[in-house]
């Protein structure tokens, strides 16, 4: 039975790292919904259709555990009166909210998982987006950490037909797209099935950006706690803070009012 839970029609596995990790001897979409990707897919049906085309979907959001556990309420009224006390518990117990998503899995952290199978099985892999010099950078930084990873090709092309060709013509097994939310998921649902030589098609929004070195991502005690949101909003507040505001309040608001 597969688990996990539907979010505005689109769904979200309730797999461990580990469980996730033995699924890529099969061919996978990979999406990693959070809470904004969420929202987004439920008031834009052109993005929800292509979420829906996603055959491993990660939970990449604590937001996702939070509701998760609400949902058990029947009530929607119990639901909302029951928020605030779950969310402060949330905070400090979190091992109380793991029955439906055991584990929340980063689309960075996940990245490198895929990488270091790509090595393992020889699979050729495409690096695609992100600002120009940031897909070489990232490409240089996995062949230091994976000496046999057999590099397919690099771009910082725009989302267009462009930048299929020259991934078709690559003939990639893996393919990274640093396009962010939504565009990666639109073109890699609009091209992914084009591409013959595709084994895995992973969206990973600003990965690119951590493994090149371009932004610092947080210390590994704070990804543990699951306050990497934390260490972001202090390392860029006025950009966070929506995003942030988004996952804890309007996404369970949301949910909880609109789910059943």
């Amino acid at each position: 039975m597969k688990k996990g839970m539907t979010f505005f029609g689109v769904r979200v596995d309730g797999f461990t790292r580990e469980e996730a990790r033995a699924r890529l001897d099969e061919k996978q979409l990979i999406f990693t919904p959070n809470p904004e990707i969420l929202l987004e897919a439920s008031r834009n049906a052109t993005y929800r259709a292509a979420l829906q085309k996603g055959t491993l979907m990660l939970p990449d959001g604590n937001g996702l555990q939070m509701v998760s556990v609400l949902m058990k309420l029947k009530f929607r009224v119990l639901r909302f009166l029951f928020f605030p006390s779950a969310l402060l518990l949330f905070l400090f117990k979190k091992r109380y909210f793991r029955g439906v998503f055991p584990e929340i899995i980063h689309g960075s952290d996940f990245m490198w998982d895929v990488v270091q199978k790509a090595e393992q099985e020889g699979w050729p892999v495409f690096f695609l987006g992100a600002k120009p010099g940031v897909a070489d950078k990232t490409a240089a930084f996995f062949r230091s950490e994976f000496p046999c990873l057999k590099v397919a090709g690099v771009s910082s092309a725009n989302p267009s037909e462009a930048a299929f060709r020259e991934v078709l013509a690559s003939r990639a097994q893996v393919l990274f797209v640093a396009y962010g939310a939504p565009k990666q998921e639109l073109w890699l649902a609009e091209y992914a099935s084009q591409l013959p030589s595709l084994r895995i098609g992973m969206g990973v929004g600003g990965s690119f950006d951590f493994y090149s070195g371009a932004v610092k991502r947080a210390p590994r005690f704070l990804r543990a706690l699951g306050l990497e949101w934390a260490w972001r909003l202090c390392m860029n507040p006025f950009a966070r803070a929506k995003r942030i505001w988004n996952a804890v309040v309007v996404f369970p608001i949301c949910s909880l009012w609109t789910l059943t």
